[in-house]
């Protein structure tokens, strides 16, 4: 068995440090632009185009040439071939004024675009009585992006809006982040699955919870397994979930030191060596961290279910974050002891509670929500944050989730 030669217990903070320490970013792949939503890019990203691709018109209206846009009293222009998006330009003549929509290209020649809602026809002419602003209504070619330029960061987690910004630059691929693999252990022979527990048993929460966790990190998990109350099993599976390449194993239940917590020996068993076991907080004290060399890393989480979430969305997803080649999470701000009031205090252990925060700036403010024991997830419907106090440092408020 191998030795555990760190302190038994660390710091929250601590617990950070040790668990990056120990990670690297995982490889890269090339995947299409369209499907790289939830993706962490692994490269700068480059403009291949012009966006726009060409001046063009903002709205619907009438482009109407230079010599007469800026000319004075009214004239009349007359109304040329109407001007669709895709269509091609042709040049504008002075004295015309053009049917344009939105999306069109504009014709060389073209100074403005009278707004339609502005256009007085008579006939088949425009009645311009109004000098008309250069570029009016028109989008200039580049004002989104030029064709070279860096639009995106190594690091940056692809949302909707991205893919959409991505295609329109002309970027049909981008290279990424390899998605985590997961292995994920249940352990406890009074667990069932929701819709069959009777009798004594206890619905496993923490299963599909940590999978929700995983997937929604940008984690792929690749095996699901449950244990019960038996060491040996523990071991095998833990052993199997090592030789199948996973770069993470999660646990959850027999984290603590109990007659049927066997977490830490079967890790230990199976090779891993533990760098902390314990961190000075409340809840997810019993948050086990371990790693095998040139082999996965192994978190090991509490039973409860609120512990388990907080060790979850704390030290594990710092450890994804790792992986994916991104920089670690900041609080969304730090609450000064003046603005934390009664209760949030700095000294003592972590504590991580559930809170819910509204308004913003001066305004804003963060309720610590009644119910923080960790069996009790009731309160979590009503949270959108985590507030964090103790440990010597002023009170930081964490969104409930790492969306960034």
């Amino acid at each position: 068995m191998i030795q555990d030669c760190s302190p038994a217990r660390l710091g929250f903070v601590e617990a950070f440090a040790a668990i990056y320490a120990r990670v690297l970013p995982l490889g890269c792949e090339a995947v299409a632009s369209h499907a790289a939503s939830g993706r962490i890019l692994a490269e700068r990203v480059f403009a291949q185009r012009d966006h726009p691709p060409f001046d063009m018109a903002a709205m619907d209206g009438f482009a109407v040439a230079r010599e007469d846009a800026g000319g004075s009293g009214e004239r009349r222009l007359r109304l040329g071939a109407p001007q669709f998006a895709g269509d091609r330009a042709e040049p504008l003549a002075c004295g015309e004024a053009r049917p344009i929509y939105t999306g069109a290209e504009i014709p060389p020649g073209a100074a403005a675009v009278l707004v339609q809602e502005r256009a007085r026809i008579a006939g088949a002419s425009l009645l311009l009585a109004e000098p008309l602003a250069d570029n009016l209504n028109i989008r200039s070619r580049g004002e989104d992006a030029r064709c070279g330029e860096c639009i995106a960061p190594a690091g940056l987690r692809v949302n909707p809006a991205i893919v959409g910004a991505l295609c329109s630059f002309g970027i049909a691929e981008v290279r990424v982040r390899r998605m985590p693999r997961v292995a994920l252990v249940t352990t406890g022979a009074e667990l069932a699955p929701v819709g069959t527990a009777a009798g004594g048993a206890v619905i496993d929460a923490n299963g599909p919870m940590i999978a929700a966790l995983l997937a929604e990190a940008g984690c792929l998990l690749t095996e699901r397994h449950h244990v019960a109350d038996d060491e040996a099993d523990l071991r095998a599976c833990l052993a199997g979930c090592r030789a199948s390449g996973v770069d993470i194993i999660v646990t959850t239940g027999g984290a603590s030191v109990g007659a049927r917590d066997l977490v830490r020996g079967a890790v230990e068993a199976s090779g891993g060596v533990v760098h902390f076991h314990g961190v000075h907080m409340r809840p997810g004290k019993p948050v086990l961290f371990a790693s095998h060399a040139a082999g996965p890393l192994v978190f090991g989480l509490p039973g409860n279910p609120v512990a388990a979430l907080v060790a979850a969305r704390f030290f594990l997803l710092h450890a994804v974050r790792g992986l994916q080649g991104r920089e670690a999470e900041a609080p969304l701000t730090l609450l000064p002891a003046s603005k934390a009031g009664d209760g949030w205090i700095e000294s003592g252990p972590t504590r991580v509670l559930k809170a819910r925060m509204s308004g913003y700036g001066a305004d804003g403010r963060v309720e610590v929500l009644p119910g923080q024991q960790s069996h009790r997830l009731r309160p979590l419907l009503e949270a959108n944050a985590w507030l964090v106090t103790g440990g010597g440092l002023p009170a930081r408020l964490f969104p409930l989730f790492d969306h960034a």
